[in-house]
């Protein structure tokens, strides 16, 4: 992919993270400078999830998704209730819990799941960045806090 050309996609979908939406959502923007997209989830009796995109070739690769906390630290344990997309286990490329969901370079990448390409994703709706964080969200939320 073109550099000019992932960051012009990169733009056109984080501009479709509003302030009314981060707002509505109580997320937290960390930073939306090409190619990390940072975004923490916050929510009642529960610790901030924190999870920072990097999608360097967007949208030919998915974005590489990374948990971390509040502070920006890498997780290297999920709360115990994480919900199904959230992997407690480490991924073999980095030693640490992953998002085990399409849309995430640590899916496609995962010998699990290497049938399962990001070309048969990467144009349905619901898999521009702001859709995959919502998907991500969606399943946050259903988590036990």
């Amino acid at each position: 992919m073109n550099e000019a050309a992932a960051r012009v996609l990169f733009e056109r979908d984080v501009h479709g993270l509003s302030e009314r939406l981060l707002t509505s959502r109580n997320w937290n923007l960390y930073s939306s400078e090409f190619p990390v997209l940072d975004v923490g989830f916050r929510g009642e009796s529960r610790a901030e999830l924190r999870l920072r995109l990097v999608a360097t070739n967007w949208n030919d690769e998915p974005p590489s998704v990374a948990l971390l906390n509040s502070a920006g630290e890498f997780l290297s344990q999920l709360p115990r209730h994480a919900g199904n997309v959230f992997n407690n286990g480490a991924h073999p490329a980095t030693g640490r819990p992953f998002v085990c969901m399409a849309g995430a370079r640590e899916y496609h990448t995962h010998s699990s799941h290497l049938g399962d390409v990001w070309e048969n994703y990467r144009k349905r709706d619901g898999y521009t960045l702001g859709g995959i964080l919502t998907q991500l969200w969606h399943a946050w939320l259903k988590s036990a806090p």
